[in-house]
C-alpha cells in the first residue's frame, strides 16, 4: 500500500480564528510603530523649533553687540570690552549654526577675563 502523503499545514488550512488573532497582532504592532514614529517626529520638530528660537535670539544679541562695538569705536572708549562682548556673541551664533564652537573662542567661553 502506498504511503499517504500529508499536506503541510498552510495558511489556508489553519484555524480562521488563529489567523484572525495573528492579523490583529500584526496590525497592532504596525500601529504601535506608526505612533512611535509620529511621536519621534513631533519631538524632533519641537527640538528644531527651540533651536531656531535660540539661534534667532543669539543673532539679535550679536546685532546688539555689533552696535555696541560701533558706538564704542565712535566714542573711542570701551572698545576692548565691546569687542569681547562681540566675540562671545559671534561664537555663540557660530556654535548654534555649526554645532561646535569656533576654535578661537574656546578660552573666551571658559574664561571671559582671559584677555584682561
Amino acid at each position: 500500500m502506498p504511503a499517504r502523503k500529508r499536506h503541510k499545514q498552510t495558511e489556508e488550512h489553519r484555524d480562521p480564528i488563529v489567523r484572525f488573532a495573528e492579523a490583529l497582532k500584526r496590525t497592532e504592532l504596525r500601529e504601535q510603530k506608526e505612533r512611535e514614529r509620529k511621536a519621534e517626529e513631533k519631538e524632533a520638530a519641537k527640538r528644531a523649533a527651540i533651536h531656531a528660537e535660540h539661534l534667532k535670539l543669539a543673532k539679535i544679541e550679536l546685532d546688539e553687540a555689533i552696535a555696541k562695538v560701533k558706538r564704542a569705536r565712535a566714542d573711542r572708549s570701551g572698545i576692548a570690552e565691546a569687542d569681547q562682548i562681540w566675540q562671545i556673541a559671534k561664537a555663540k551664533v557660530i556654535e548654534l549654526e555649526t554645532g561646535a564652537p569656533p576654535p578661537w573662542a574656546q578660552n573666551k567661553r571658559d574664561d571671559p577675563d582671559a584677555d584682561t
